[in-house]
C-alpha cells in the first residue's frame, strides 16, 4: 500500500492495470493503440525513453483517452482529443521550443493529462517509473508552478481505477518572495 498527501492505494503490478484499463478504454471504445514508430519518435526527441508501462498503454492498450477524467492525451492525433491538444508529440514540440525567458519547462517532463483551467499532470520521461509532477499556472510564481509529486504513474493510474479524481498539490513555498 502506498500513502501520499493525497491518496492510498493498492499496489498493483503493471499486468493488473494494463487489464483494469485495456476493459475501461473497450467499455469507452477508445482509440486503437499508437503506432510504435510514434513512440521512438518521442523518445528521440526527448532523449529518454518513455516508461515501460506508459508505453505498453499506448501500444498496446488505446492512444490515449484513459486516466483521471479520461484526459490522457493521445500520443499521435487520432482524430480525438482527449484536452486542448491534439498528442503528447505536439505537446513536447510546443513546451520544449526555446523562450526568450528562463526554460521553465524541462524536456523530458512532459503533460499528460489536463483537469481543466490550464492544470496538468505531468510525467518525468527521465525516471524509469514516471514520476508524476503537477503544472498549475493559477498559484504559486512562474519558477514554482512545475512541481514534483510523490508518486509514480503506476500508482497515479491505480488511484484514478479506485475512483478518485486527484488534482495536482500544489506545494507550499514559504521561502518564496514572489510565490
Amino acid at each position: 500500500m502506498v500513502t501520499s498527501s493525497l491518496f492510498t492505494v493498492t499496489e498493483w503490478t503493471d499486468e493488473e492495470i494494463i487489464a483494469k484499463i485495456r476493459a475501461y478504454a473497450d467499455s469507452k471504445q477508445l482509440p486503437p493503440p499508437a503506432p510504435v514508430e510514434a513512440v521512438a519518435e518521442l523518445e528521440a526527441a526527448v532523449g529518454h525513453p518513455m516508461p515501460s508501462l506508459l508505453r505498453r498503454l499506448y501500444c498496446e492498450v488505446a492512444n490515449g483517452g484513459f486516466g483521471v477524467d479520461g484526459d490522457v492525451v493521445s500520443l499521435t492525433d487520432n482524430g480525438r482529443w482527449f484536452s486542448d491538444e491534439e498528442s503528447l508529440i505536439k505537446i513536447h514540440q510546443e513546451w520544449s521550443t526555446p523562450q526568450e525567458q528562463l526554460d521553465l519547462y524541462p524536456n523530458h517532463i512532459l503533460p499528460l493529462a489536463t483537469m481543466g483551467c490550464a492544470i496538468w499532470w505531468c510525467i518525468d520521461l527521465s525516471t524509469p517509473e514516471g514520476r508524476m509532477w503537477g503544472w498549475d499556472p493559477n498559484s504559486l510564481c512562474e519558477r514554482h508552478r512545475l512541481f514534483p509529486e510523490k508518486f509514480t504513474f503506476a500508482e497515479w493510474l491505480a488511484d484514478w481505477l479506485q475512483g478518485h479524481r486527484t488534482f495536482p498539490d500544489v506545494p507550499d513555498m514559504p521561502d518564496c518572495p514572489d510565490c
